[in-house]
C-alpha cells in the first residue's frame, strides 16, 4: 500500500473537517480523562475494563497525523509520542495547530493531571467518542434527580435544586456531621432504604476517615483543600492563602472529587458572588432568581414595574450566563442561549480574571460572533454595578 492510499484509509476515519484543530483537542482530552480514569480505577484495586486506548484518543491521534502530513511534517510515530506532546503549550506542538493566541501555551497534561483546558475540552467532545462518563455529569444528573424527588410543586423542586448547587459551591470540605444536616434536609430513600441524597454526596465526594475531629490544611478565599508545600491556591482567579481549618466530625471528613471541584465549584465562586452582591439591596426594587428555571441560565434580575409589582409579565429582566472557563475560544464555540429564557437583555458574565486577561474578550466575540446575537459580554463587576443602579432607580439598560 502505498502512503497516498494509508492517509486516505486514516482520513476516513476521521472525517473531513481535520483542519478544526480543537475537536482534535477535544478527542484527544477526552481519550486522556478516560485514560486517567481507567488509570485510577486500577490502583483502587479494580481490574482494567479493557486493554485497548480509547477510541476517542485513537481518533484524536489518527487526525494529528493527517494534519502532520498536510503540513508537510514528521506524523507521530507512537502514543507515548503524543503523550509527550501533551506536556507541551499547544503553540509549540511538532504539528502546528489553529489555536487561538489566548489558548497557545495552554496544556493538555499538567503533572500527573489533566489540565483545567483539557478538562473543559473533553466535556466538549462528542459523547459518542469521548467514551467516560465524567465525575461531574454523574454528580448533575444525581442532583437533578435528587431535586425532583423532594418537590412536589415546581417552586419547591427548585428550592431544592438551588440547596445543591450551594452546597457544592460553599462547601469543598465537609465534615461527616455536616453530611447528617444534609441528610435532615432531604429525606427521601430508595426502596432499599438508602437515602437519594447519600447517591449524589457520594458521587461528588471522598472519604477521609480520622477517627474524630480533624484539621485539614485549605485556602482562606474558595475553601478548597490544599497540599502541604502549597503556598497559593491555584483556583482561577482566586487570592486566598493556606489557612488551617478544625472539623467537628465523628469518624471523617469528605473532599469534593477532582473533576467536580473544577467544573462545579471552581465556576460556581462567581455565581455566588453575583448573588451575595444582590442579597444587599431594598426588597421589593429587584428580584434575585438563582438558576430560575433548574438552570436555564444562572442569575436572572427581576426589576417590578412600580405600577404593577405583583405582575412578573411586566417586570424589566436581566438573564446571565456566568462563565469562569480557560479557553476563550471553546466557549465562544460552545456558547448557546437557552431560550427558555426569553428576556430582552441577555449577558454572558465573566469574572474579572478572564475578563481582564489579554486577547480573552476578543478570542471569545469573535467566537461568538453569529452563534449567540443579542447576548452582551460583560464583566461581573460591571453586570452588578449596572444592576444596583438600576435596582435603585436607573434607566434601563
Amino acid at each position: 500500500m502505498t502512503v497516498h492510499q494509508s492517509a486516505h484509509e486514516r482520513l476516513a476515519e476521521v472525517g473531513n473537517n481535520i483542519a478544526d484543530d480543537y475537536m482534535t483537542l477535544k478527542l484527544l482530552a477526552a481519550g486522556l480523562a478516560r485514560i486517567l480514569w481507567e488509570r485510577q480505577r486500577i490502583r483502587e484495586g479494580a481490574e482494567p475494563t479493557t486493554g485497548l486506548l480509547p477510541q476517542a484518543w485513537r481518533t484524536g491521534v489518527t487526525r494529528l497525523w493527517w494534519r502532520a502530513l498536510e503540513q508537510g511534517s514528521n506524523p507521530p510515530v507512537s502514543d507515548m509520542e503524543v503523550f509527550a506532546w501533551c506536556r507541551l503549550p499547544l503553540g509549540g506542538w511538532p504539528v502546528r495547530l489553529e489555536v487561538s493566541d489566548s489558548d497557545a501555551e495552554s496544556l493538555l497534561i499538567d503533572g500527573e493531571e489533566l489540565s483545567a483546558f483539557a478538562d473543559e475540552a473533553a466535556r466538549l467532545a462528542p459523547r459518542s467518542d469521548a467514551e467516560a462518563e465524567l465525575t461531574e455529569n454523574r454528580t448533575f444528573a444525581k442532583l437533578l434527580n435528587v431535586a425532583e424527588l423532594h418537590g412536589r410543586t415546581e417552586e419547591e423542586v427548585q428550592q431544592a435544586y438551588v440547596a445543591l448547587r450551594l452546597f457544592l459551591i460553599e462547601s469543598p470540605v465537609v465534615s461527616d456531621l455536616e453530611l447528617i444536616e444534609l441528610t435532615r434536609r432531604f429525606k427521601e430513600v430508595d426502596r432499599h432504604g438508602r437515602l437519594y441524597v447519600r447517591d449524589f454526596f457520594d458521587a461528588a465526594y471522598q472519604y477521609r476517615k480520622t477517627g474524630g475531629p480533624a484539621s485539614c490544611r485549605v485556602c482562606s478565599d474558595c475553601g478548597n483543600p490544599l497540599h502541604e508545600g502549597v503556598e497559593m491556591c491555584g483556583t482561577p482567579g482566586c487570592a486566598g492563602a493556606p489557612e488551617i481549618r478544625r472539623l467537628r466530625a465523628l469518624e471523617g471528613y469528605y473532599v469534593q472529587h477532582r473533576g467536580v471541584r473544577i467544573c462545579m465549584h471552581d465556576p460556581g465562586l462567581v455565581e455566588k458572588r453575583l448573588f451575595d452582591a444582590f442579597g444587599e439591596l431594598p426588597v421589593g426594587r429587584m428580584r434575585l432568581h438563582k438558576w430560575p428555571g433548574m438552570d436555564a441560565c444562572d442569575v436572572a434580575v427581576e426589576f417590578p414595574d412600580p405600577t404593577a409589582p405583583d405582575e412578573p409579565d411586566r417586570s424589566e429582566w436581566w438573564a446571565g450566563d456566568a462563565k469562569d472557563c480557560t479557553s476563550a475560544t471553546m466557549l465562544g464555540r460552545s456558547f448557546r442561549w437557552d431560550q427558555r429564557m426569553r428576556t430582552r437583555h441577555r449577558f454572558l458574565i465573566l469574572p474579572r480574571h478572564r475578563f481582564e486577561q489579554k486577547h480573552y474578550v476578543d478570542d471569545l466575540k469573535r467566537e461568538m460572533q453569529g452563534r449567540s446575537d443579542g447576548v452582551r459580554v460583560i464583566s461581573e463587576h460591571d453586570f452588578i454595578s449596572r444592576a444596583r443602579a438600576r435596582a435603585l432607580g436607573g434607566a434601563p439598560w
